[in-house]
């Protein structure tokens, strides 16, 4: 249904690099009913790269509302992907269940950063 849009984003500071790109879930062995991101993330401070529990993520529509998205370890694709480009291996993913209105919205990913408690925004775009 999705699996031919091309969403990413990033947020770039002073302290955090963070990217995330739209996935087929279908390629990493999950159901078509998930909504998956696979997430980069890069500490510039200190060079230790962030833990997967430092972070909580959320994926927010155009009305602010916040759904709750689970990290999950990044497995190997069990797919190629569809594009000819291959892909880095992600650090983790984050999934939630697709809803249909997420067809009609303008989604963004916002993510709370244990560490510098924060909550930050990914704008998504094609």
């Amino acid at each position: 249904m999705l699996k031919h849009l091309k969403f990413s984003g990033v947020f770039h500071d002073d302290n955090l690099s963070v990217s995330v790109t739209f996935e087929n879930p279908v390629n990493y062995g999950l159901e078509m009913s998930a909504l998956l991101f696979s997430v980069t993330a890069k500490d510039k401070g200190g060079g230790v790269a962030p833990s997967m529990g430092d972070f909580t993520f959320y994926i927010m529509d155009e009305s602010n509302h916040m759904y709750n998205a689970r990290n999950i370890p990044a497995p190997a694709m069990t797919t190629p992907a569809d594009d000819d480009e291959p892909s880095p291996q992600p650090d983790w993913l984050i999934l939630t269940d697709f809803k249909p209105e997420f067809l009609y919205q303008d989604l963004q990913v916002a993510f709370y950063h244990g560490p510098y408690q924060k909550i930050n925004i990914i704008e998504l775009h094609h």
